[in-house]
């Protein structure tokens, strides 16, 4: 038999199928975006977005069509990995009611002082995140209090992983990692809380079940496999937070193991065999939620990754942008130009509000160090220590508290940068190993459809099957004392961009 595992990005979908034995079969990627129908609006078409993932899974079944492995063993199960905050507004009959509200959205963002009155300690106690306005709640209450009409029609709201569960077989339910992103859920308990419900203004109504990851659904409704070429009888198994996806593809199962997925955003996932401390982790910042391996816990550290990629391409790349290059090609040919070893400029990566445990609420980047003889491949290598710069401050920072990451697993697009990765390995003084599988989000969920139908014995032996190395790279010893003194230049920087005279 054969799995598939979809990734729902906020830009993209990836869907794969892989066969029982770890061999990728058959892949494929469809594009969406973000529209701004207002200032501060951020919002994903549903439509569209269902539309290309159902494009990316007929695609893959075609093409999978014309491998001897697949048609000897075709497709048994799927399930999906997706972002977490946007949700889906959907009727009991699955018709899809209104957009889905981005993240960063500012819509109900007041809505967060109400749980002041509860306060933050005492909140973490219940829903371990910091409290904030990218959640699904504020965008809850807004529906609520700003559009009754339309809430009114609203069955439930979705993430985007349960939506297309529901979609395939009319199951609605929500899976602890989702459930803990709106704000609302207790981790202690799994359970939607009455308190939280009750403080924030929410009604219980609009919000599915709770299930964990990796719980059969059901099979995939008859009128959507044949539109979708699948064979009769594929199971859906509850899928989960995309960044726990991407951590169980990679093998970061047991506690202390961790992995750094490099997409738009780069977000190192560290795991835990029991719920860690609360009050350490409020004093780092840093949330805790259910893993997709089941009885573990993670927590996430993040950054601006491929976005600051996007953003310096379309300041200092315009000519090949206008000549037609691809994205992939620019980025070899900055590559190319950024010289061998590291120069004189740094770069602080925080064009956007930064995640914990190294906390900056208000996006200011910088370069500094530049001159006359200072090129775009100066800039760009600076941009990329930069970028390993935050993730060693991070991790000092846990380190300090008992948290150690020895190593680094590293897996998405921009894992495949063979520059990067040296450069991360020698600013974090640490190994880095690219995963076999570098968009490790499909190979999570296809371990996921694989365990839940008995296709592996213990989740050992599916990580075991495709959590290989395809390249390990290591500190250079003679850049040590040039990174250190770096370092030292990025961290006076990160004073200047904190100062009140520099925020007036």
């Amino acid at each position: 038999m054969s799995l598939m595992g979809v990734d729902i990005g906020s830009s993209g979908c990836k869907v794969a199928v892989y066969s029982v034995d770890g061999a990728l079969i058959s892949t494929e990627s469809t594009t969406y975006s973000v529209t701004m129908p207002g200032p501060g609006l951020f919002e994903l078409d549903s439509r569209q977005v269902l539309d290309a993932v159902y494009t990316a899974m007929r695609t893959v079944v075609k093409r999978a069509g014309s491998d001897n492995r697949y048609l000897h063993d075709p497709l048994k199960a799927v399930s999906f990995g997706s972002f977490s905050e946007a949700m889906v507004p959907v009727s009991s009959h699955g018709e899809i009611l209104g957009p889905s509200i981005f993240s960063h959205d500012q819509r109900g963002k007041y809505a967060v002082k109400r749980f002041n009155r509860i306060g933050q300690k005492a909140f973490y106690k219940i829903n371990p995140n910091i409290l904030g306005y990218s959640y699904s709640y504020p965008k809850l209450v807004w529906y609520r209090e700003s559009a009754p009409d339309f809430n009114t029609k609203v069955w439930k709201y979705l993430n985007w992983s349960d939506f297309l569960t529901f979609q395939l077989t009319g199951e609605a339910a929500t899976t602890y990692g989702h459930a803990n992103r709106t704000l609302l859920f207790d981790l202690w308990k799994e359970k939607w809380s009455d308190e939280l419900l009750e403080v924030g203004g929410v009604e219980r109504r609009v919000l599915a079940d709770l299930i964990p990851s990796g719980i059969t659904m059901g099979y995939v409704k008859k009128e959507i496999s044949a539109s979708l070429g699948f064979p009769e009888d594929v199971l859906v198994i509850s899928g989960g937070h995309d960044q726990c996806m991407n951590a169980l593809g990679a093998g970061a199962i047991s506690g202390g193991s961790s992995v750094t997925g490099i997409g738009t955003f780069e977000c190192t996932t560290l795991v835990f065999d029991d719920i860690p401390d609360p009050d350490l982790m409020l004093a780092l910042k840093l949330g805790i939620e259910h893993h997709t391996a089941p009885g573990k816990y993670v927590t996430f550290i993040y950054n601006q990754g491929g976005s600051v990629q996007t953003w310096f391409m379309q300041a200092f790349t315009p000519d090949l942008i206008k000549e037609g290059v691809s994205e992939r090609g620019i980025l070899n040919r900055l590559t190319d130009e950024a010289p061998n070893k590291p120069g004189d400029v740094v770069f602080l990566p925080f064009l956007e509000p930064s995640g914990a445990p190294v906390f900056f609420p208000e996006g200011r980047g910088c370069f500094f160090g530049i001159g006359t003889g200072t090129g775009r491949g100066a800039l760009y290598r600076a941009l990329l220590e930069g970028e390993s710069m935050f993730f060693l401050e991070a991790f000092e920072e846990l380190s300090k508290n008992g948290l150690s990451i020895t190593s680094v697993r590293a897996t998405g697009g921009g894992s495949r940068s063979d520059l990067w990765l040296q450069i991360k390995a020698d600013v974090l003084q640490r190994p880095v190993h690219r995963a076999q599988h570098w968009e490790s989000g499909t190979v999570g969920a296809a371990i996921a459809a694989g365990l839940a139908t008995g296709v592996y014995g213990s989740l050992e032996e599916a990580v075991g099957i495709f959590s290989g190395t395809d390249a390990s790279f290591f500190p250079r010893k003679e850049f040590t004392d040039v990174y250190a003194r770096l370092y030292k230049k990025y961290k006076n920087g990160l004073g200047l961009i904190s100062s009140r005279e520099w925020r007036d």
